[in-house]
């Protein structure tokens, strides 16, 4: 191979990689927005304020991938593709940096030579970037912080190497710099990202020995620097500060046992990233079968990691060590809503990708190989990186729509609660009535005694047109749950459609009383809803000459809403038939009078308001 087709090796390489992802990726782009990607995009408080976020003095937590939203808000709105495509756009430069950092590393800690250096910096990058766990930071929206982080993070590495390096262009304080500025970004995009100077650490133990590297000594202030730079970043973010002083607060090393037993997931799903889903079920009850068969498989890598890779293979330490280390801010002592999230390895996963790399090259293509291995060895690389690409792109799929990831979701975690109710919830919003009967049809066999389900269950019956089964199913929702407020007003509301307009004042004001001080606000249209039901219930009680209920009735309605036009001239009707009670009757007619009344009503509240005259 001629110099210049070398030279054009690497770029040429990054550039189909480049073109891979964005073909895998495309069926992602458009994708809409999923669970928490709504508050993160929508509703965040500063999402439309661009200008806070430019302020210097006023950074807050994860202060840039905010503003990575708000820029992405400022060029499209709520139209998802952007979003999609700056997360494709940070995972590609990433990628880049991936390559770079496993090619110098090789090339200057190893007498490899710089033929290795390419093949297993690029077997790095294609198992690291096509990896489909990685669709959780990409595709879902939501996952940025952790994607961006890595891409800060990835560079900071990258600077702090360009700086060991010996014979180098530029002063090596102008690398540090960059490694030092790359690092308070990172953790102004996620503070888990704190940890990078015990990887830089690492890395210098590992490998930055011999000619080509500068001197440990060389590099003992810029080391001190770091904490620095990570106290500044939250000194400057105080919400940053709080946040994690909150966590340790709660720390519970109990946890410890469960990630450790967990710890073996990660590794399987390297392995075998089959049934990749966005929520998983892992109990928080140590497993101790289980549990010691994780605590056995750690101690041999330990082990290995120890007495066997660092002496020969010191980059096989370096890569273990990467990902137990860059697991362990999420995956430790701290409590989670989950236990484990696939957006979580997006880091971790670069020390895998380099060691089997590093694996697969020793076995395949290291010096005296014959020819016959080396072709395996390319054709296991390409069918991986096809297997891969096959499977993000089928990954991607699940993201087409909000009850579609959530179906794959509970699909393969049947007994997870809180995944089917929400699926049946976005069922009902996409208005998929029979998918969402069944799915909650499924939740009550898990646990019959869920006042919620038998809730939607009612809303699912009534929307489907069968009110009896909806009548039944809200009163068992009451049943299990007196104090249930949208129970009770969604069964007031399937009377109202039934006709049976007593029956639905009498839940609407149960509803409201339970409203009142409870989390959950009435519905917007609440009180309209009621007013009209009083108003309805007055008439059906003047129909059964129940005239003193019906007064009770048109009262609540005119109190509930003053701006009822029907509900004022049936209250004044009333009084003045019923009671004769003009000065009431007429005080009613002329507030009607206000509300915009037809020429026609005019006349009619006008004729009556003439029988008021004393």
């Amino acid at each position: 191979m001629t110099p210049n087709q070398s030279r054009l090796k690497t770029p040429l390489f990054l550039l189909i990689l480049t073109g891979i992802l964005f073909l895998i990726y495309a069926n992602g782009l458009n994708t809409p927005l999923q669970s928490d990607d709504e508050r993160h995009v929508i509703l965040h408080h500063l999402v439309n304020d661009l200008g806070s976020y430019l302020n210097p003095k006023f950074i807050m937590e994860r202060h840039i991938t905010s503003l990575s939203f708000a820029l992405n808000y400022h060029w499209g709105q709520q139209e998802p593709f952007g979003y999609h495509l700056f997360n494709l756009i940070t995972h590609i430069f990433t990628v880049i940096l991936v390559f770079s950092i496993a090619s110098i590393t090789i090339k200057n800690s190893t007498k490899w030579g710089e033929q290795a250096a390419f093949k297993i910096a690029a077997t790095t990058a294609l198992l690291f970037g096509l990896h489909p766990i990685q669709t959780e930071t990409i595709t879902y929206i939501s996952g940025r912080p952790g994607g961006l982080a890595a891409m800060f993070s990835f560079f900071s590495l990258l600077m702090f190497l360009l700086g060991g390096l010996n014979k180098q262009k530029l002063p090596r304080f102008i690398f540090y710099i960059f490694s030092l500025l790359a690092y308070f970004a990172a953790v102004l995009c996620k503070e888990t990202v704190v940890i990078l100077p015990a990887l830089l650490l690492l890395y210098d133990v590992c490998f930055m020995k011999g000619e080509n590297w500068k001197s440990f000594r060389s590099r003992l202030v810029f080391y001190l620097l770091f904490p620095i730079m990570a106290i500044l970043g939250f000194l400057q973010s105080p919400q940053s500060f709080f946040a994690i002083e909150k966590l340790l607060q709660k720390i519970n090393f109990s946890l410890l046992w469960v990630q450790l037993d967990i710890l073996k997931h990660p590794l399987k799903m390297f392995f075998f990233p089959m049934n990749l889903t966005f929520e998983y079920d892992f109990k928080t009850q140590v497993m101790w079968g289980s549990f010691l068969i994780s605590i056995f498989l750690l101690i041999i890598v330990l082990f290995l990691v120890i007495k066997k890779f660092y002496l020969k293979t010191p980059i096989l330490s370096f890569s273990v060590l990467w990902f137990l280390i860059t697991l362990a801010p999420t995956n430790s002592v701290m409590p989670r809503v989950h236990l484990l999230s696939e957006r979580n390895l997006y880091i971790p996963y670069f020390g895998l990708s380099l060691f089997f790399a590093v694996i697969i090259y020793l076995i395949f293509f290291h010096e005296n190989q014959n020819r016959k291995k080396t072709l395996i060895g390319a054709a296991l690389i390409l069918a991986i990186g096809f297997g891969f690409s096959s499977m993000v792109v089928k990954r991607n799929q699940a993201y087409a729509s909000p009850s579609s990831l959530w179906a794959d979701t509970f699909k393969k975690t049947p007994q997870k609660l809180s995944v089917g109710k929400t699926l049946s919830i976005h069922y009902l919003m996409e208005e998929k009535y029979p998918e969402a009967l069944q799915t909650l049809k499924a939740l009550l066999k898990i646990n019959p005694g869920l006042y919620d389900v038998h809730q939607n269950m009612g809303l699912t019956y009534k929307h489907l047109g069968d009110w009896a089964n909806a009548e039944k199913k809200f009163k068992d929702s009451i049943r299990i749950n007196f104090n249930a407020p949208e129970a009770h007003y969604n069964l007031a509301g399937l009377y109202g459609n039934q006709g049976k307009a007593i029956e639905a004042s009498k839940e609407f004001d149960i509803s409201a009383r339970l409203f009142n001080g409870h989390v959950n606000r009435p519905p917007h249209s609440f009180y309209a809803e009621k007013a009209q039901s009083h108003n309805q219930a007055g008439i059906a009680f003047i129909n059964s000459k129940k005239y003193d209920e019906a007064l009770e009735q048109f009262e609540k309605s005119v109190k509930q809403n003053p701006k009822s036009l029907e509900g004022r001239f049936n209250l004044a009707k009333l009084l003045l038939d019923y009671k004769n009670d003009k000065t009431q009757a007429a005080t009613h007619l002329k507030e009607a009078l206000k509300l915009n009344p037809t020429p026609q009503q005019i006349q009619i509240l006008q004729n009556l308001l003439v029988q008021t005259a004393p």
